[in-house]
C-alpha cells in the first residue's frame, strides 16, 4: 500500500513553510457556511500550491447534517462547489461530505439520501465520503459515492479498501496548529493544486478485443470499464456494458476531439487514450 503523508486542518493556519518541514504532501481543507475563518480560501490554496502542497476539499457544516437527506446534499453540494471552484479547483475534483459521528445503520438511508442529493448538482463521480469504517463501507456498497476518506474513529481497527484517503491519527500539533494525520492509499486521491492539472490514472490493460458496433450487440466487462471512463471525462452516455450505437457515436466523438482516427472502434489506441489524453 502506498501511502502520502498529508493533513487536515480547520482554523488555524500552520503555512506553506512548517507544512513543508513536517514532510506534508497535502493539506485536506474545509468549505462550508462558516464564516469565522475556517474555510479553505483562494489565498491559501494559490500559497501551498506555490510550495508543492496539493489541497483536498472536504464540505462540513455540522456532524450530523447528512442526516437531513436529499434536499439537504443538492444545496450542500451546490454550495461546496461554488466555493472550491472559487478557491481554485478544478471542474473536475471530488468534494468529500463529512458525517462526523457515529452513525448507526439506521441512519444510513438518509446519509445515502445526502450523497445522492450531491450527485445531482456535482455529478456521482465527484462526490466522497468522509466519515467512519461503518459509513464508508455502506455508502460504497450502495454505488452512493467514488470517492472515500475514512477516520480511524469509530472504525473498530478495520479500513475499507476502497476509502482512496485515510484519517489515521488525531491531534498532532504543527507550526503551533493543532491538525490531524491523514494518508493518501492510492495515487489519486481528489488532490489539487490552483493552476494544475489531477494525477492521469494509467489505462487498464486493453481488453484484446475491438470494442465495435456489431450484431449480435456486443456486451461485457470491458465495455462497461470504458462507458465509465469515458462518463468520467464528462461524455454523456450510458453505462450499461453494451457496445450500440451511443456508444460507437461518443467513440467516434472522442476520437475527433483527440484527432485520433475517426472510426468509432475502440481498439488499443483509442483505450489508452481515453484515460491519458487530456481533458478538453
Amino acid at each position: 500500500m502506498m501511502s502520502v503523508f498529508g493533513v487536515d486542518y480547520a482554523w488555524g493556519r500552520p503555512g506553506p513553510n512548517a507544512l513543508k518541514a513536517a514532510g506534508a504532501k497535502f493539506a485536506a481543507r474545509y468549505v462550508s457556511h462558516d464564516a469565522t475563518g475556517k474555510n479553505l480560501t483562494h489565498n491559501e490554496a494559490a500559497q501551498l500550491s506555490a510550495a508543492g502542497i496539493a489541497l483536498v476539499v472536504v464540505w462540513e457544516s455540522t456532524a450530523s447534517r447528512a442526516l437531513d437527506g436529499h434536499a439537504a446534499g443538492v444545496a450542500d453540494a451546490t454550495a461546496a462547489d461554488q466555493q472550491a471552484r472559487a478557491c481554485g479547483m478544478p471542474k473536475d475534483r471530488p468534494i468529500y461530505f463529512a458525517v462526523d459521528f457515529d452513525a448507526t445503520p439506521g441512519q444510513q438511508a438518509a446519509i445515502n439520501a445526502y450523497l445522492d442529493g450531491a450527485a445531482s448538482v456535482i455529478g456521482r463521480d465527484r462526490v466522497g465520503v468522509y466519515g467512519g469504517y461503518y459509513v464508508v463501507k455502506r455508502a460504497f456498497d450502495g454505488g452512493h459515492v467514488r470517492w472515500g476518506w475514512q477516520t480511524y474513529a469509530w472504525s473498530g481497527g478495520q479500513w475499507d479498501k476502497r476509502a482512496q484517503l485515510q484519517q489515521y491519527s488525531n491531534d498532532h500539533v504543527v507550526g503551533g496548529v493543532g491538525l490531524d494525520y491523514d494518508r493518501g492509499v492510492v495515487a489519486d486521491f481528489g488532490q489539487w493544486k490552483v493552476g494544475g492539472t489531477p494525477p492521469t490514472p494509467p489505462a487498464p490493460p486493453f481488453p484484446g478485443r475491438l470494442l465495435q458496433d456489431a450484431s449480435p450487440l456486443m456486451h461485457g466487462s470491458d465495455v462497461q470499464t470504458w462507458q465509465k471512463q469515458m462518463v468520467h471525462r464528462g461524455w454523456q452516455l450510458t453505462v450499461d456494458g453494451y457496445y450500440g450505437p451511443a456508444s460507437q457515436a461518443a467513440c467516434r466523438a472522442f476520437q475527433k476531439d483527440k484527432a485520433l482516427p475517426v472510426d468509432g472502434i475502440v481498439g488499443p489506441v483509442t483505450w489508452a487514450a481515453t484515460w491519458t489524453a487530456p481533458i478538453t
